[in-house]
């Protein structure tokens, strides 16, 4: 681990016991952050059995105030349990993505909202947004440009755009999400690591990451049997792979292998909770 890199992370199997504590990491007491993985699947989600099976991929960040990072076509089953939405971050423009706004307003009005949540997302996003919906009373849209600065409670996030999809109407962004010194990059669709991506991760606690092909090669996500090793050498306390596709083994197989490839990398599945 290198000097200065966070690595306090605890993570809990919803419904399967108590936390157990990552190896070489330690669970935080203090003003933890709490993140939960609504999906961990590919477009269209992952067919299996187990925790293999896996819903479009989303995850929900809080610590005194709450955070989705995207808003897929599950989220009329992902946001069963949830009361509380203060602010959502979109990472671009595929249906994955943002095909869930309608039923982001269908939860918004049964739980009698008192003002529209406030979604952060590009402008070429947002753009499509406006095209494709119209019903969007209940979405306040910021405009988040890289190296913006935007809050929600004691959240604060900042996205930098990193390669995914060719057309340009689609531009992507990876999400840092910072609470004092606690802090996760979520980076769920990357066709390729860059510098800029390395050093936008940089002393995070965690980093979320594509982990969508395995053993095999697509133009738009990582091969993360080939990727992960150069990830590993990132200066970040822990990697949980996201956006896990149909090449993927089974998860306890993949969670091996994976471990084989990074001491400090696992594959996440839907429903688990992770506190930094």
């Amino acid at each position: 681990m290198r000097p200065g890199v966070r690595s306090s992370v605890a993570i809990r199997d919803r419904g399967f016991g108590f936390p157990r504590t990552l190896a070489g990491v330690r669970i935080a007491i203090l003003e933890s952050v709490r993140l939960l993985f609504l999906g961990t699947g590919a477009s269209g989600g992952t067919s299996g059995h187990g925790h293999s099976r896996r819903l479009e991929s989303s995850m929900l960040i809080s610590n005194r105030a709450t955070l989705l990072i995207d808003v897929t076509r599950d989220f009329a089953v992902q946001g069963e349990r949830l009361s509380r939405i203060d602010a959502v971050a979109l990472t671009h423009a595929h249906r994955d993505a943002i095909g869930g706004l309608p039923a982001l307003r269908r939860w918004w009005l049964a739980n009698r909202a008192p003002e529209p949540i406030d979604v952060f997302l590009s402008e070429a996003t947002a753009n499509i947004i406006r095209t494709r919906y119209q019903r969007l009373e209940h979405c306040r849209l910021r405009i988040t440009a890289p190296g913006d600065l935007r809050r929600v409670g004691p959240l604060a996030l900042s996205a930098l755009t990193v390669p995914h999809a060719q057309d340009p109407r689609f531009p992507t962004y990876a999400w840092r999400v910072s609470a004092g010194e606690r802090s996760i990059v979520y980076a769920s669709d990357v066709a390729h690591l860059t510098p800029e991506l390395e050093r936008f991760c940089a002393g995070v606690t965690v980093l979320v990451l594509d982990g969508a092909m395995w053993h095999r090669r697509l133009f738009s996500h990582l091969t993360i049997d080939e990727a992960l090793p150069t990830a590993c050498t990132w200066p970040v306390g822990s990697i949980l792979l996201t956006q896990i596709g149909r090449s993927a083994p089974p998860h306890a197989q993949l969670q091996r292998e994976v471990g084989a490839l990074c001491a400090k990398a696992h594959a996440a599945h839907d429903r688990l909770a992770v506190k930094i």
